[in-house]
């Protein structure tokens, strides 16, 4: 169960860095796309569905860029849209690319948030699978400093994902923790013991 501590590092790190020029980026886009709709009574989860929307819709290859980045300031919010981009849309390989380069520019701690509640809601095996690959990838980054903080991060339903993974990686059976300690790196031993 979250301490009080992980909840506020949560909360903090689950905080869309969109700001006012940028909706009126999207809405500019939106119109060019033939959207004459008043925009400015959108709420917060409208904008992000709207510029899902044009991001899938649109036949611009700039405007999609345009919107990629700005997906990226929706913070963990935009998270599952885009991993189901990745995982639907397939035959769209510059859709899913513009998605992957959207996700990867993310901050780590959103991204982290995010994927754990795709984990926590999905139910297709498919999303949950680019997930946790999702997740591995950024454990084992270098220069992403996400691993001691990981469990302040995910719940605890997607920290047994998780560990569930890793072991069947490592061709262990789930309830041998010594065979996964010795295959992980150090790093990874002390969290995971």
């Amino acid at each position: 169960m979250p301490t009080l501590f992980d909840t506020h590092l949560i909360d903090l790190h689950s905080q869309p860095s969109i700001q006012s020029h940028d909706l009126l980026t999207i809405c500019a886009l939106a119109e060019s796309e033939g959207m004459s709709e008043s925009l400015e009574s959108y709420s917060f989860d409208q904008f992000l569905g709207l510029t899902i929307h044009l991001f899938i819709t649109t036949q611009s290859q700039d405007t999609r860029e345009q919107l990629a980045q700005q997906l990226t300031k929706f913070g963990s919010a935009a998270v599952a849209p885009m991993v189901k981009i990745l995982w639907r849309m397939r035959s769209h390989r510059s859709l899913q690319l513009l998605a992957q380069n959207s996700l990867q520019q993310m901050a780590p701690f959103a991204l982290i948030i995010g994927l754990s509640h795709v984990l926590d809601r999905e139910t297709d095996d498919g999303l949950r699978t680019v997930a946790i690959q999702m997740l591995v990838k950024l454990m084992q980054d270098p220069e992403q400093s996400v691993l001691l903080s990981l469990p302040k991060l995910v719940s605890d339903m997607t920290w047994r994902l998780l560990k569930r993974h890793l072991l069947a990686e490592k061709n262990c059976p789930t309830d041998e923790v010594i065979c996964f300690s010795h295959n992980l790196p150090v790093e990874m031993n002390i969290i995971f013991s």
